[in-house]
């Protein structure tokens, strides 16, 4: 997604001021808490840790990042369920806690619709068709040629069961009617491994793990899965420029609130988390990591987590994908 582009859904939100962050009169009232289903180190963790420490200055108290992975995402949202729904307890997650999990989970703890409110999406990173950099396939149209005429068919990797990377191979099999075989791993590094390897064909995955390793010629980039090219890898194709269309697609993070958080607080987290993603010193960092800057105001990131609930649904459904 182009920047400008995305740094303009953020208008209407109002002036970012010192002043303005301050109208919710009695918030913040003590130390806030970024909680994520993820583990420290990550680039997730990362984000949050540098949003945080701007929102602090912002806001005048500490902002803390608590890690909690584990169960998709339900440890860390359980965590800020069970906190008072005033703010202080904020859910920082990914497109999997908010858009697929409850679909792909047969038994989950909570609903991303009902028992969170949504403040704004925050970062994404498009997803990109990659193979191992001395792999004999050098395009998109070679890659899908094969996978039409190999009698073995092709495999493509994943990060795991119902990832992303797994329901974006998922549409592109259907796209192209190529023969193809889903390879789930825990996690993008060892899916990449064995990509780098040629044990396995292919593999989507976003900029922000793929960028280093293209650029290092581990990896070769076919195509973007984007509507537009990716200002980190801007040599990169689209796959519609390609000729497949209806592939556009990356992760995303976003913050939340517990429902029934009164608006004026969700308001105020949200200027202040607009206030770091509009701060050029972060939008740099983040793109050195394959991140833009995805402000919303908390009724478009609302409208946004319904599209992609909706959107990948029915693949999880039809590609037969299911935890217990």
């Amino acid at each position: 997604m182009h920047r400008r582009t995305l740094l303009q859904s953020a208008l209407g939100l109002g002036s970012l001021t010192i002043g303005s962050l301050s109208a919710a009169q009695a918030f913040p009232s003590k130390p806030i808490t970024l909680v994520l289903p993820f583990s420290a180190g990550g680039i997730s963790d990362v984000m949050a840790r540098a949003l945080g420490q701007h929102m602090a200055h912002q806001l005048g108290k500490p902002v803390i990042v608590d890690n909690k992975p584990g169960a998709g995402g339900q440890i860390a949202a359980s965590a800020v369920l069970q906190q008072a729904a005033d703010g202080h307890t904020v859910y920082v997650a990914g497109t999997a806690m908010f858009a697929i999990n409850q679909t792909l989970f047969r038994k989950f703890a909570y609903d991303p619709v009902k028992d969170f409110e949504p403040v704004t999406s925050l970062v994404t990173s498009p997803l990109v068709l990659v193979v191992a950099a001395d792999s004999p396939v050098r395009t998109l149209s070679e890659l899908v040629a094969l996978s039409r005429s190999s009698k073995q068919g092709l495999t493509f990797a994943s990060q795991g069961l119902g990832s992303i990377g797994h329901l974006l191979g998922e549409l592109f099999r259907s796209k192209t009617g190529g023969s193809m075989s889903h390879v789930a791993y825990k996690g993008s590094v060892p899916a990449l491994q064995d990509v780098m390897t040629n044990r396995v064909d292919f593999m989507f995955d976003p900029t922000s793990s793929t960028e280093a390793l293209i650029r290092g010629r581990k990896l070769r980039a076919l195509a973007i899965a984007s509507a537009r090219r990716s200002p980190q890898l801007p040599d990169v194709p689209t796959m519609a420029e390609l000729g497949v269309s209806g592939i556009d697609a990356g992760v995303w993070f976003g913050a939340a609130v517990r429902s029934g958080t009164p608006a004026t607080v969700v308001q105020t987290l949200n200027r202040a988390l607009v206030a770091a993603l509009q701060d050029p010193g972060i939008q740099k960092r983040f793109e050195s990591q394959g991140m833009q800057a995805y402000p919303q105001t908390p009724e478009q990131f609302k409208q946004f987590i319904h599209s992609e609930i909706a959107r990948w649904a029915p693949l999880i459904q039809s590609s037969g994908a299911g935890i217990d």
